[in-house]
Parts: structure tokens; C-alpha cells; sequence
């Protein structure tokens, strides 16, 4: 029966919390202790001041009467007899108005002018001050009262006090209240280890598990420790881990599928607009291989390669808007016939600014026509302000375009094309581009192509 309720408490949490309360508790009153201590250090100063006024007044009235009668003998007799009357009395001194000594506990500082012991102020009031001393390597509290008789003022009375006693008691009772702390720290360390062990534990295998879900690892199983709240959460964890696992599969598939989906609509957009020109079909196409090799060789990344193939596939799009009597020319290009084929960038990017997810191709389907030293087209761009992906289709679109026919051309011989890339280094062509460029032909033309790059249309 006891095993049972035992059982039966440490399957709540709420009974586990309560325990928490307890130790919090424990904590509180420690803490209070620090509280007491500084309280306590004050209320013996406090204490201790009382008592050194108290003493200090009360020599002010029988010393103020032996003043005005000039009873030196009764002076004498009033210090030596209040320096006597208690152990921690370092000295009494009565002064005149002129601040010579009348009377003094040491009989030979009698007739001596009365030198203030520096010293910090700790209060001032009507019947005088107190001062926190240090006289002769003795830590004291100096105590001063005005003498006043018959509405007169006649004197002063100097009390000094030992801070020994003041300082042996506070240090007694701080070192009972530390033991009192220590023992309920000591108390609060040990609850503390247990909440650690009841609470904490499966709390942190869960965290341990939702990291592991966060990288990635869905497959993740932990075992109930106990039956109580937290045994019951890390079953529905279980749970959760398993649909989310179903979730990311059926969501991967799709993404798969959209992505697929997507690639092939440019794909397909990119053969459209090829396909307008019966000598130009497949463009885009070698256009993406080319630039992808290069790509390649350049070292970009997966990500940045998927975005080159699909600005290669979209960077004629903007022929849509030319006639086809304009495109399909078979003689020289008249001046506003030229100047309509050279709007196709503007018309592209124009294009793909009506769809957010196009934004990222602008540069590349904009700039293609942009000559590294300036003097291309539509922005007179130059150099670096020329997006890389742009000058690497450029290289591609020109080489393709060189050797592909005409019907009022013939298509020029792969070297012949090559030599004009050359020649063009440095004028249209980035000189490292161009260099990097005729290197990977050979691997082009021998079928090579980037892992990730789909068949073509």
C-alpha cells in the first residue's frame, strides 16, 4: 500500500510542482536570511547610537550646573565616574565654549584644547553629532552634546565609544544566520538535484528529440520513463515525430513534382519561343549546356547552376513580342527593325516582373547583350556591373548564334567561331570567361553534360 502511494505521487506533476514550491520556498528563506543579517547590522548601529546620546546627555545637565558654579572637583569626578561605568567608554571629555578642556576621564589632558579626531559624520542633530572614529588604531563612534544651563550654552560633552563590542555581536549573529543559510542551501541543492532527476530529465530528452527533428532526423522514438504528464507527452512526441515524417515524405514528393513541373513549363516556353525560328530551334537548349559546363568549371553551387539553366531557357523570352516578320527576316535588318530585335532584353525582364518568382532571372535575361567593355546594350553596363550569370549566357548565346545557319547566312565552322570569341576578349567578353570558355568546347562537343540538366526540348 505505502509503494502504491509512493507510485501514485510521483506520477503527478502537479505533485512533482509542489515539490518545486517547496524548494522555491527553501530558496526564499535563505534568501531572506541575507535580509535579516543587513537588518540586524542595522538595528544594532542604531542601538548602539541610542545608547552612546543617551550617555552624552545625561552628562550635559550635572555638567553644565558645575560649570557655571566652577566645580572642577564634580567635572573630574562626572568623566571619571561615566568612563568607569562602562567597558567599551574610550573616553568623556568636557570642553568650554573655547574649546579648552574642563574635565577628562585622563586627568592630564585637563586644561588642553580639544582636538577633533577625524572622522566620518553619521548623523547630526539638535543635541549634537555622532561621528564613525578611529583613535590610536581603535575603531569607536564619537558622540558629541551641547551643554546648555539657564538657556545658555557653556559647553560641549565628548563621548567616545568602542566599536569592539558592536562589531563582536553583529559578527556573532551574521555567523548564526550563515549556518542557518548553509543548512537550507544545503537542503535547497539537494531538492534541487531531485527536481533535476523526476522533471528535468524528460523534459530534455524531449528537447534532445525536437533538435533532432529540427535537423532533419524524423525517425526519432524516445521511451516513457513514467506514467505521470511528462511519460504521457513523450508518447504524443512519438506520435507527432511519426505524422510529421508522413507530412515532410507526402510534402517532398510534391515539391519534387512542382519543381518538375515548373522546370519543364520554361522548358517548354523556351521551345515555343525557339521554334518561331525553324533555324534557331534547340537554342536555348545548347545555349543551357554550354552555360551550365561553364557554370561548372566556375565552381557555383547547385542552387546557383538551377537558377543559370532556367535564365538560359528564358533569356530569348522577350522575342515573343517581336514580329515574325521582324524575327524570321531572311535580309539585312533595316535601323528600326534592328533597334525593335535589340528591345527583346527589356522585353524579357519586363516579362518576368509580372511573376515574383521570376524576379531572381532579370539580371541575366536583361544583360545578356551588355559588352564587357561597355559599349553593348540596353544599359551600356561594363565590366563587374554585368551580372555573372549574363556574361556567361552572353559567351553561350554568341557562340550557339555563330555557328547556327541563317537563311541568309550559313552557319560558320566551330573554329572560325571560336576565333571570333577570341578576338572579342576583352571588348564583348570577360578575358577570363572567354578563356574558361573555349576550354570546356572539347568536353561540350564531345556529348558532355552537367548531372542535373534535364534532356532539352
Amino acid at each position: 500500500m505505502k509503494r502504491f502511494v509512493v507510485s501514485l505521487f510521483f506520477r503527478s506533476i502537479g505533485a512533482k510542482l509542489a515539490l518545486f514550491v517547496l524548494l522555491l520556498i527553501a530558496v526564499i528563506t535563505a534568501a531572506s536570511a541575507f535580509l535579516v543579517i543587513n537588518i540586524l547590522d542595522r538595528f544594532l548601529v542604531a542601538e548602539m547610537v541610542k545608547r552612546g546620546q543617551s550617555i552624552a546627555l545625561s552628562a550635559t545637565t550635572p555638567a553644565g550646573f558645575s560649570i557655571l558654579s566652577g566645580d572642577r572637583l564634580a567635572l573630574d569626578n562626572l568623566a571619571a565616574k561615566i568612563k568607569d561605568s562602562q567597558q567599551d567608554i574610550l573616553y568623556l571629555a568636557i570642553v568650554d565654549t573655547e574649546g579648552k578642556i574642563l574635565a577628562h576621564n585622563d586627568l592630564s589632558k585637563a586644561g588642553q584644547s580639544y582636538t577633533l579626531v577625524p572622522g566620518a559624520l553619521l548623523d547630526r542633530g539638535e543635541n549634537g553629532t555622532v561621528r564613525r572614529i578611529v583613535q590610536d588604531g581603535v575603531d569607536g563612534y564619537e558622540f558629541s552634546s551641547s551643554v546648555h544651563f539657564a538657556g545658555s550654552h557653556v559647553g560641549q560633552v565628548f563621548l567616545g565609544i568602542d566599536a569592539a563590542n558592536l562589531e563582536a555581536s553583529r559578527s556573532s549573529a551574521r555567523h548564526q544566520i550563515a549556518w542557518i543559510s548553509v543548512a537550507a542551501l544545503l537542503g535547497g541543492v539537494a531538492g534541487a538535484i531531485l527536481l533535476s532527476r523526476i522533471i528535468t530529465g524528460p523534459i530534455q530528452r524531449l528537447a534532445n528529440g525536437v533538435n533532432r527533428i529540427k535537423q532533419g532526423d524524423y525517425h526519432v522514438t524516445l521511451v516513457p520513463r513514467s506514467r505521470d504528464e511528462l511519460g504521457e507527452l513523450t508518447r504524443r512526441f512519438n506520435e507527432m515525430a511519426g505524422v510529421i515524417q508522413g507530412q515532410k515524405d507526402s510534402l517532398q514528393k510534391y515539391a519534387e513534382n512542382l519543381e518538375s513541373s515548373y522546370s519543364d513549363t520554361v522548358r517548354i516556353l523556351a521551345a515555343a519561343i525557339d521554334a518561331r525560328d525553324q533555324y534557331t530551334y534547340g537554342h536555348s537548349s545548347r545555349v543551357a549546356g554550354l552555360s551550365l559546363l561553364l557554370g561548372e568549371k566556375l565552381g557555383l553551387s547547385a542552387d546557383e547552376l538551377k537558377e543559370l539553366e532556367m535564365a538560359c531557357f528564358l533569356h530569348d523570352v522577350g522575342k515573343i513580342r517581336i514580329p515574325d516578320d521582324v524575327l524570321n527576316k531572311q535580309g539585312t535588318l533595316d535601323e528600326q527593325e534592328a533597334k525593335l530585335i535589340r528591345c527583346h532584353p527589356s522585353y524579357g525582364a519586363e516579362i518576368l516582373g509580372l511573376a515574383d518568382s521570376l524576379h531572381r532571372y532579370i539580371p541575366a535575361v536583361l544583360q545578356h547583350h551588355e559588352f564587357y567593355d561597355g559599349s553593348g546594350y540596353p544599359a551600356g553596363l561594363k565590366g563587374s556591373q554585368i551580372h555573372l550569370h549574363a556574361q556567361i549566357v552572353a559567351l553561350a548565346d554568341s557562340f550557339d548564334a555563330m555557328i547556327s545557319s541563317r537563311p541568309y547566312r550559313s552557319g560558320r565552322s566551330r573554329d572560325a567561331a571560336v576565333r571570333e570569341i577570341r578576338k572579342c576578349r576583352g571588348s564583348q567578353f570577360s578575358p577570363e570567361l572567354t578563356d574558361l570558355f573555349v576550354k570546356i568546347l572539347p568536353e561540350f562537343d564531345a556529348g558532355r553534360r552537367p548531372s542535373f540538366m534535364g534532356d532539352g526540348l
